[in-house]
């Protein structure tokens, strides 16, 4: 085993197997902590979201995936006498993958799973159950139990991605601010279903027992009843109370074998009150637990890793601030407490059955729908906003714009294609790490020596037309380039693929400046994405 690693990681459900695998793959010495020796095998979270898929795309398991999920989904709210009040899907997304996918959790944990245990850069220990932490200005200490041998595991930095009830969080002292709903659910997941489901999500408040109809694909089927105060939950989930649920309502017949599982859960709307303690972080439920029912759980975990592995990564090469670290919980702490809030609010819409109180709630939605502007609103499922990076990293754009490039949100993913004749997703030709994409102009525009420094990877795009050339590629589709002039355009975009800033040569040294305060070119030892292996670096004396 390593005798210090960079970063080690607590739990390796799918948001720690993401956090790992994203640190091994830039080179970072990455230990994985994991109680259990197999993947979850338990379908829980169901719905997944474009984003989401971007970071799997880079792990190499998105396709796996799709191809075992229901892509391009909405969702359908019905009232009482199962009327339907409302059909929404997400907008059509920009990020080069389905907006809304309804996926089965156990196939994306076996996929990161064996990733992670093939992976020659990433120290997977299983049947490991980290008991004790211990940290100061120099480090981490976790004492881990690996089978009926305890020892201590040291490095850099901490990430606990163990769940909702995290050691990680309590041994470091961090608690969760927030309420537990009173409202219980049956969670019922089957096999073989015989019809061909629309691919919607279906919110039913009949106002008698509200439930929840999740299709999915190969015959897989989620469906979700509240439970009342005086229903005892061991006795609502035998196999025959779960038949009579079911049928004959879902289903003509039932057997054993088509019950995948059934389980009661009582949701959480709760958050961290800090996502960081010294070197130690948090991710995904360990860092917030939200009620199911706008999906963003998961999504907002894999949005945890994705933004913070980054900035760890920046850390190991010594080009990291405190401002950087810090600004983990700056970005995510917001969208994920904005989260938990939008799902209590379509939670409290669902679970509704007083009939005065359902009666109206029909009303409402009936009547504020008729107005061109709310229903748009909600038909697009806006109400699930995306995440606005603008207060972390992000330099705000001083006279210069672009009509479809927004500092502080996800960078756009258009078809593009090379000099080779390929056509791939603008991704493709990004790397691992920063990237420089010039827009209008002349190709060899000459830039500052800091992005050199920060590894940042050099690209022109080019509106439709004209074939590119080594450097450069041109959009099928205008996405980026609407707006472009004959005087180069500079986007400045972040590993997590969050645009960090929009500027000209004019404005460049005032960019330059504002990100040095993040990422410091004239500290930074290693290039992290280079893929050439070096010794490790001193220390990090980064403290908070």
């Amino acid at each position: 085993m390593t005798a210090r690693r960079d970063v080690l990681v607590v739990g390796a459900g799918p948001i720690g197997l993401v956090a790992a695998l994203l640190l091994a793959d830039a080179g970072v010495r990455t230990t994985l902590v994991e109680k259990e020796t197999e993947p979850g095998d338990l379908p829980r979270a169901i719905s997944l979201q474009d984003e989401s898929f971007r970071t799997l795309e880079r792990l190499g398991v998105a396709d796996a995936l799709k191809a075992e999920s229901l892509l391009d989904t909405g969702s359908r709210y019905f009232g009482l006498g199962d009327r339907l009040l409302l059909e929404a899907r997400p907008v059509a997304s920009r990020l080069g993958h389905p907006a809304k996918t309804q996926f089965d959790q156990p196939i994306l944990e076996r996929l990161l799973w064996e990733r992670a245990v093939a992976h020659e850069g990433l120290e997977f220990l299983r049947d490991a159950e980290a008991t004790a932490i211990s940290q100061d200005s120099d480090g981490i200490s976790v004492t881990v139990t690996i089978g009926e041998k305890t020892q201590t595991l040291t490095a850099d930095w901490l990430i606990g991605a163990d769940g909702g009830r995290s050691f990680t969080r309590r041994a470091v002292g961090i608690d969760l601010a927030g309420t537990t709903q009173p409202q219980r659910w049956i969670v019922v997941d089957l096999h073989n279903e015989p019809r061909a489901r629309d691919p919607f999500a279906e919110f039913h408040g009949d106002g008698e027992r509200p439930y929840v109809l999740v299709p999915g694909v190969k015959g897989r089927l989620r469906i979700e009843f509240m439970l009342f105060d005086d229903e005892d939950p061991d006795a609502m989930t035998t196999p025959e109370r779960i038949r009579e649920l079911v049928v004959p309502r879902f289903r003509a017949e039932l057997t054993p074998d088509d019950v995948r599982r059934a389980v009661v859960y009582i949701a959480h709307q709760r958050v961290a009150r800090t996502y960081r303690a010294g070197r130690t972080f948090l991710v995904g439920d360990a860092a917030h637990l939200m009620p199911p029912f706008a999906g963003q759980g998961l999504n907002a975990g894999i949005r945890d890793a994705t933004n913070l592995t980054w900035k760890l990564i920046e850390a190991t090469t010594g080009g990291a601030t405190e401002r950087l670290l810090d600004s983990y919980e700056v970005e995510r702490r917001t969208h994920g407490a904005a989260m938990v809030t939008v799902s209590r609010r379509i939670g409290a819409v669902v679970m509704a059955t007083h009939p005065v109180v359902t009666r109206v709630r029909d009303t409402v939605v009936r009547t504020v729908s008729l107005i061109p502007r709310v229903r748009d609103f909600l038909a697009n499922m806006r109400f699930i906003t995306p995440p606005d990076y603008t207060a972390g990293v992000a330099v705000p754009a001083h006279g210069v714009t672009l009509d479809t490039v927004t500092v502080g949100r996800a960078l756009s993913q258009p078809v593009v294609r090379d000099a080779t004749g390929a056509e791939r997703g603008l991704d493709a030709h990004l790397g691992r790490g920063w990237a420089l994409l010039q827009i209008g102009g002349p190709p060899d525009a000459a830039v500052d020596a800091y992005w050199d420094a920060i590894g940042a990877n050099r690209l022109c795009v080019r509106a439709p037309g004209g074939e590119p050339i080594d450097g450069m590629v041109t959009e099928t589709t205008a996405v980026l380039t609407p707006g472009a002039g004959a005087l180069p355009v500079f986007v400045a975009v972040r590993p997590d693929r969050y645009v960090a800033a929009v500027f000209d040569s004019a404005g460049e040294q005032r960019v330059v400046e504002r990100l040095r305060a993040f990422i410091d070119d004239r500290s930074r030892r290693t290039d992290p994405y280079s893929g050439i292996p070096h010794s490790r670096p001193p220390l990090n004396r980064i403290t908070r």
